[in-house]
């Protein structure tokens, strides 16, 4: 009786551990994120504080184009798609090309927490209109091509 006690407590215990890490891998700060990237991104904090950016927590992939279809349909500046944790940069790097091979207008960019220095601290894609994002980049004197 006392061993499945024992072993009922350690599930539980161990529940209460897993629940604890999910929590804190959601509880990211976005804010600080994005005063991270203001130099390779200038806009992007101005656009988060003013709510222009949709932020959609789409956990697996699947569904993403229609959330790019209602992210077009709108004036908001970018989109940003955030995944699990497990999802892998071969999966956000398909997601990046079926995006851009439907929608020509739109850019889309992968960032991954694997790649360190100024990537999203959770899997994501990011969405924005190409010629809005061209004229931004022209603003700062960054020429990608």
């Amino acid at each position: 009786m006392d061993y499945a006690r024992i072993q009922q407590q350690q599930r539980h215990q161990e529940a209460n551990e897993k629940e604890e890490e999910k929590q804190r891998h959601q509880e990211v700060d976005w804010g600080a994120y994005f005063d991270s990237i203001v130099k390779v991104c200038p806009w992007s904090k101005k656009y988060y504080m003013q709510d222009k950016i949709l932020h959609v927590k789409v956990g697996t992939p699947g569904t993403e184009l229609s959330f790019v279809a209602s992210f077009s349909a709108t004036n908001l500046k970018a989109l940003l798609l955030e995944y699990n944790e497990g999802t892998s940069i071969d999966t956000l790097l398909s997601i990046v090309e079926k995006i851009e091979e439907k929608y020509l207008h739109l850019a889309a960019f992968w960032s991954h927490p694997d790649e360190k220095e100024n990537n999203t601290p959770t899997p994501c894609v990011i969405v924005q209109d190409k010629q809005e994002l061209t004229d931004l980049r022209k603003q700062i004197g960054f020429d990608h091509d």
